[in-house]
């Protein structure tokens, strides 16, 4: 699976020449939509390598999205940003995170969750937990509003109605969290993803890369993303993107995350979840 965890020690003049007739190449408004509505259930997204790239970019998905190649720009969708927090902004959340107690994460259920009330459970498919953030929790609720907003309209072009409340993840050695989208769930029976909950965009800002695993797999995608302290990455947060957290095999990982909801696609609940902070 082609690796990230690089990009920064690349010459500008490759990525310059990958840049030429990709979607990066292209203009934004000449792209298929990168949110997609939730009234139809999809078929499970299994791109075909030598079918058209799903990015309109005219090469096979093989070769442009899906490429085995070492070295290449990230899939469609999937936008990332080294450096984007500043190195005393990394480290003071590090060192306070370090300090603090945290609480094992939980899964969606799926069978007992609705639009209207997401049931959430201790599952063997998530070893993670969450930093309790204490006085510190407004501070990284405005980095994640920051990073959404500015991110949302240079990459996708479109505003936001809120995002969830940010949380910090720790994963000790031996955490991990299985392959999964972030707003849809499989029904088995039909192969087909439905969408459960009303996230649209996903972030995640990395606080430290000195461990070993963690990697960021997506699957779909033939890519896997190892970022630097500091750095940001979004993407959709429907099955195309499904995704997972690899085992950290020595060290913590850290790592903010948080979900927006985007203006102008469907709703499948009738409010915005709990723990949604609104934006004007």
């Amino acid at each position: 699976m082609n690796s990230a965890s690089d990009s920064n020690s690349d010459p500008v003049s490759i990525y310059d020449e990958l840049i030429k007739g990709s979607y990066m190449d292209m203009p934004k408004e000449t792209l298929p939509p990168l949110v997609f509505e939730p009234e139809e259930a999809e078929v499970n997204f299994s791109p075909d390598m030598n079918a058209a790239c799903y990015c309109a970019s005219g090469k096979l998905f093989g070769s442009c999205c899906g490429s085995p190649d070492a070295i290449r720009l990230p899939p469609y969708g999937l936008f990332m940003f080294e450096n984007y927090l500043d190195e005393e902004t990394v480290k003071t959340l590090r060192d306070f995170a370090d300090q603090r107690d945290g609480e094992r994460l939980m899964v969606i259920d799926d069978d007992k969750s609705t639009p209207e009330n997401i049931v959430k459970v201790y599952d063997e498919r998530r070893i993670t937990e969450r930093v309790d953030l204490g006085e510190r929790q407004q501070e990284v609720n405005d980095i994640i509003q920051t990073a959404f907003v500015d991110l949302a309209d240079k990459c996708v072009g479109k505003s936001l109605d809120w995002f969830e409340k940010p949380s910090l993840m720790r994963y000790h050695e031996g955490g991990f969290y299985v392959r999964h989208a972030d707003s849809e769930n499989m029904d088995p029976d039909t192969c087909t993803w439905h969408k459960v909950i009303d996230r649209d965009l996903s972030m995640l800002i990395y606080l430290n890369d000195d461990y070993e695993g963690g990697e960021l797999s997506f699957y779909n995608l033939n890519y896997q993303v190892r970022p630097r302290a500091g750095a940001a990455v979004m993407f959709p947060s429907g099955h195309r993107y499904l995704h997972q957290a690899e085992t950290v095999t020595s060290g913590v990982r850290y790592a903010i995350v948080s979900w927006a909801s985007v203006s102008g696609v469907s709703k499948i609940a009738t409010q915005p979840i709990e723990s949604a902070i609104l934006l004007d």
